[in-house]
């Protein structure tokens, strides 16, 4: 059996789409888990003509949990075989991606997750695949912090996982921006192996009302997500150039000058990695035009990369 999790909040339109796909899907061996932080009874009565015809659990939360504790809560509930975290606004495009999912596991019983295409739909139609390097996805087992660089996986709805992962690897429930390329990330550091499926088989709904619009209109919380999971990562991550070279323009593109302006950002000094700051101080006595100069700050990322006496 397949559990189909949905940590749902308001927008009972897209709970019905995603359940209207998931009724046109071959592989019927489903459990729909819904766990509704929802502060009124919209989305209990949207899903009540698809109890006759879906296995659905109902849960509300009350007090409301937020994200991502709802997602937790909610692959906690699931007691399938197999599980996906579905967000509410994500909807299956093929009618037989389940089943694809499931045969891959069938014919490659050593991994423990699956991962499909990470193609998104604007509101106009249009489709756009959301893999800014495609390399990465033949690194990641050797390189998983390098999902910081691309988030080539995409959010939980592309994921389909055994059911013993959840007994060790949860959802951080710290983090909103970083939290999906940080599960990603610990899934295959703590050994689980996976599977790609090149091929389209979920929609990942772009629109106005995400969380990521939320935080990319909250700039801090991004930049204090990302200095988070560099503590988690440590100072050993540091010696892959291209995760010192991540960190080095999320400080000039944020334009961290000083300790201050890293402490705006709702952290303390204590936040800030030694490796960190290495580069900050470095950075202070630049010239922010020249770090603007893409060739240039690069040559001085390099330098300081060779110099820093935390890469060994």
């Amino acid at each position: 059996m397949v559990s189909i999790c949905v940590p749902a909040y308001k927008k009972p339109e897209y709970v019905r789409r995603l359940l209207d796909a998931l009724l046109v899907q071959d592989y019927k061996d489903l459990e729909v888990i819904i766990t509704d932080d929802s502060p009124n009874d919209d989305i209990k009565l949207a899903i009540a003509p698809y109890l006759t015809q879906l296995n659905i659990q109902y849960h509300r939360n009350i007090p409301a949990l937020g994200s991502p504790k709802n997602w937790n809560a909610a692959i906690e509930l699931s007691s399938g075989d197999f599980f996906m975290l579905m967000h509410q606004d994500d909807w299956f495009y093929d009618k037989s991606a389940i089943s694809k999912f499931v045969e891959i596991f069938e014919k490659k019983p050593h991994v423990s997750f699956v991962f499909c295409k990470n193609t998104a739909l604007h509101p106009d139609g249009t489709f756009v695949v959301l893999q800014a390097i495609p390399s990465l996805l033949t690194q990641l087992g050797s390189y998983p912090n390098r999902l910081l660089l691309s988030q080539v996986m995409g959010p939980p709805s592309n994921v389909m996982l055994r059911s013993s992962v959840k007994k060790k690897v949860a959802y951080d429930e710290k983090l909103i921006w970083l939290v999906d390329v940080d599960y990603n990330a610990r899934l295959i550091k703590a050994g689980f192996e996976y599977a790609y499926l090149d091929e389209h088989l979920v929609n990942i709904g772009l629109h106005k009302d995400q969380t990521t619009e939320y935080c990319r209109e909250n700039t801090d919380i991004m930049f204090r997500e990302n200095i988070w999971v560099a503590q988690k990562i440590g100072p050993a991550a540091f010696k892959d150039i291209l995760i010192y070279d991540y960190y080095w323009r999320l400080l000039r593109n944020y334009g961290i000058r000083s300790i201050s302006d890293f402490c705006a950002n709702k952290l303390s000094e204590a936040d800030l990695l030694p490796v960190v700051n290495f580069m900050l101080k470095w950075q202070t006595r630049i010239p922010s035009a020249m770090l603007t100069i893409g060739p240039i700050s690069k040559l001085l990322m390099a330098l300081n990369y060779l110099l820093s006496p935390f890469k060994k």
